[in-house]
């Protein structure tokens, strides 16, 4: 049985990677008003279109302009430590559901976020044993940038490249930008999920049911 669990909402209730930007520009203020104006513009796409991931990587792109591989895997560390130790961001319901899961089959964490900071805060609230699916950077002379983005249909691909054959059992998300993985499995289970992502599985046809924890 391969069960697969969302990060961002799911794991963790704070989003990983803008808890990175966010510490990256309290030390490059003078970028905030443009990547405000790129996160607004992600908010006010749909979740299931390409303009939201496209203003993503621009807000990451921006934000990590200058850094070095070392710089960043050392950021990544401390913001997985501070997201890890946050009360109440790891909800303790949801970690307990993963771990059932791992005794019982395969367990594949699939997030947009970036492999290192993933695994970091995975470690730091205790799991695992399971396969991370993530993003990829690539670092440059002028900085980093994604070399792969893990979201949308690129998780079914993820997915697909390692099992060929498989399917999901249970899917665990709050986005309907997972509806890609969701159409694989046999089971999605939406955790806290806004009105908005239960509006736009039930749009697509796709069952899903809502996590009681």
């Amino acid at each position: 049985m391969i069960s697969v669990y969302d990060l961002d909402g799911v794991l963790s209730r704070s989003d990983t990677m803008a808890a990175l930007v966010f510490a990256r520009l309290r030390r490059r203020p003078w970028l905030a008003g443009s990547v405000a104006l790129l996160a607004l513009a992600a908010a006010l796409a749909g979740p299931e279109g390409r303009l939201r991931p496209r203003c993503n990587r621009a807000i990451v792109h921006l934000a990590l302009a200058g850094v070095s591989e070392e710089e960043y895997l050392q950021l990544a560390d401390v913001v997985a430590r501070r997201l890890a130790a946050r009360s109440g961001n790891a909800p303790a319901p949801v970690l307990a559901a993963l771990r059932a899961s791992a005794a019982e089959g395969v367990v594949v964490v699939s997030t947009a976020t970036e492999r290192w900071l993933a695994q970091r805060y995975l470690a730091e609230v205790g799991v695992s044993g399971v396969q991370v699916h993530a993003s990829q950077l690539r670092f440059l002379a002028d900085g980093a940038r994604f070399a792969a983005h893990n979201v949308g249909e690129a998780k079914a691909a993820s997915f697909r490249a390692a099992f060929p054959e498989g399917e999901i059992a249970v899917l665990h998300t709050d986005s309907a930008s997972d509806l890609p993985l969701a159409r694989l499995s046999a089971e999605t289970v939406l955790v806290r999920p806004s009105r908005r992502t239960q509006r736009a599985f039930a749009r697509a046809g796709v069952p899903s049911r809502v996590a009681e924890h």
